[in-house]
């Protein structure tokens, strides 16, 4: 049994891994996240010239593999944990140095991005950690370009809830109903997919995919940010 203490702990270095803790974190999130990034990934349909970001990057794990599918593009991963960040930096190490990856801090809130940028964005096991979906959700559809493409994982809220560490008020569960509501209410009409789907151990998942239109006309809560940065 994991103490009251303990499981806070646990959850605020889930929100925002640092010091020693954040790499014992890192290596477990990357174990545990493994399956669910890789149906991510696939969801998002990576061409070969895209340029791709990579929303709560963590440790680097899901760069690489999109860094094979875009052959010639280039990854963004983007954390507000400089821990996670400096373990990306290290197992991407060749990639940076070739300028194929360019990680960043930031806030998900306010991301450093200018309009349009990326082709595809992914966003895998951080939805928990966004205390204003509708917020995170227009910078995201802001730095998009038309046509592109969202892919949201999040681990069943049903399953999450069972879990000592995510009770301690760092994390924001959706079951399927209450994650296609949160879609609905933050993306372009009809613009979005929820699948579940199974991760193992009896857990089921959740992707939400979410495209950009490409024509104006279409109701798009992002055209109501402005374009206030640059890349």
């Amino acid at each position: 049994m994991i103490s009251a203490s303990l499981s806070r702990a646990i959850g605020r270095q889930l929100e925002h891994p640092r010091g020693p803790g954040g790499w014992l974190t890192a290596q477990a999130m990357r174990i545990a996240n493994r399956r669910p990034t890789a149906l991510a990934i696939g969801a998002l349909a990576v061409q070969p010239n895209d340029t791709v970001l990579d929303l709560g990057c963590g440790a680097g794990d899901a760069i690489r593999p999109l860094a094979r599918l875009t052959h010639t593009g280039v990854i963004h991963g983007l954390d507000h944990s400089a821990a996670m960040l400096a373990q990306a930096a290290a197992r991407n190490a060749g990639l940076v140095r070739d300028r194929r990856v360019v990680l960043q801090q930031g806030a998900f809130e306010r991301l450093p991005y200018r309009d349009a940028l990326f082709d595809r964005v992914l966003a895998s096991n951080i939805v928990y950690f966004w205390r204003d979906p509708k917020a995170v959700m227009a910078e995201i559809l802001r730095v998009l370009r038309p046509g592109g493409r969202l892919s949201i994982y999040a681990t069943d809220g049903q399953a999450m809830a069972r879990w000592s560490f995510v009770q301690s008020g760092t994390h924001i569960l959706y079951d399927a109903a209450q994650f296609e509501r949160m879609l609905a209410a933050c993306t372009p009409r009809d613009g979005y997919r929820v699948s579940c789907v199974p991760v193992g151990f009896g857990i089921a998942g959740l992707i939400g995919t979410v495209d950009k239109p490409v024509s104006r006309d279409d109701c798009f809560i992002a055209d109501r940010t402005d374009g206030r940065r640059a890349s």
